[in-house]
């Protein structure tokens, strides 16, 4: 369960760094012009600020069978890493590790262990990823560094992000500039991600039930995340160990 809930969100992330930046000051509409750089900071502010974050949250992986759900415990630190921890019944069954340039999984329920690289996880599934990309997937944002092109339609906002892979926002307009939906392609990869359950605390607003759709080669893999608490906070502890009788897989 633990290697594949963290392959699947490391693989569900088509990254920025083979992105090409076209550059755009305004969001089009058939009736006026809107400040694209008002949208995105909008978006970024009515996102959770805070460098430590805490979640917890139940998960769910299509393909039936006993791993397929669990419990997963989220610890985030803003651009240098995401720990994780699933259990199942109430007992960890494994602890992920996630930096810059290295990924490390513990499977305790078969005493082994997995390590590598993001770009190592890229070239095997196709879809290149940085740690920046899978924090603003589970905590939804946009990058104020790249550019964009801008559409109103009706009351969302349509933001692409050009280049290869692509990427799609939708962004409501009621109540809050939030991110609905998020599409991205990559070749024959396609992540679809459906954000809902907004709810807002703490002066910030969170969707609460994340919705996957990865598609390769014709291949649908569906993964649910239903939140049951975030926190910010000033510092979280992130204990991993691999012990020495796990055997390393590949």
């Amino acid at each position: 369960m633990i290697r594949s809930v963290l392959l699947l969100i490391l693989i569900s992330i088509l990254g920025s760094e083979c992105s090409h930046k076209i550059a755009s000051s305004t969001v089009k509409s058939t009736n006026e012009s809107y400040s694209l750089n008002t949208i995105i900071e909008q978006v970024n502010k009515n996102s959770v600020q805070s460098k430590w974050i805490q979640a917890k949250a139940q998960v769910s992986i299509d393909g039936g069978g006993f791993f397929s759900r669990g419990s997963m415990n989220i610890r985030s630190l803003h651009d240098s890493l995401i720990w994780i921890s699933v259990s199942k019944l109430g007992i960890e069954i494994g602890r992920g590790l996630i930096r810059a340039d290295s990924a490390f999984i513990t499977n305790d329920w078969e005493s082994t262990y997995w390590q590598g690289s993001l770009r190592e996880i890229g070239l095997k599934y196709n879809v290149p990823a940085s740690l920046s990309d899978i924090q603003e997937l589970i905590f939804p944002s946009l990058d104020t560094s790249a550019h964009y092109l801008g559409e109103q339609k009706s009351l969302l906002y349509e933001l692409i992000r050009p280049g290869q892979p692509s990427k799609k926002y939708w962004i409501s307009t009621i109540p809050e500039l939030l991110i609905q939906n998020l599409s991205l392609n990559n070749g024959n990869t396609e992540l679809k991600i459906r954000y809902e359950d907004y709810q807002k605390q703490d002066g910030y607003w969170f969707p609460f039930t994340h919705r996957h759709q990865f598609i390769q080669n014709s291949e649908i893999r569906e993964t649910n995340i239903k939140f049951s608490q975030i926190i910010p906070s000033t510092s979280l502890s992130t204990p991993f160990h691999i012990p020495d009788d796990y055997t390393l897989i590949k």
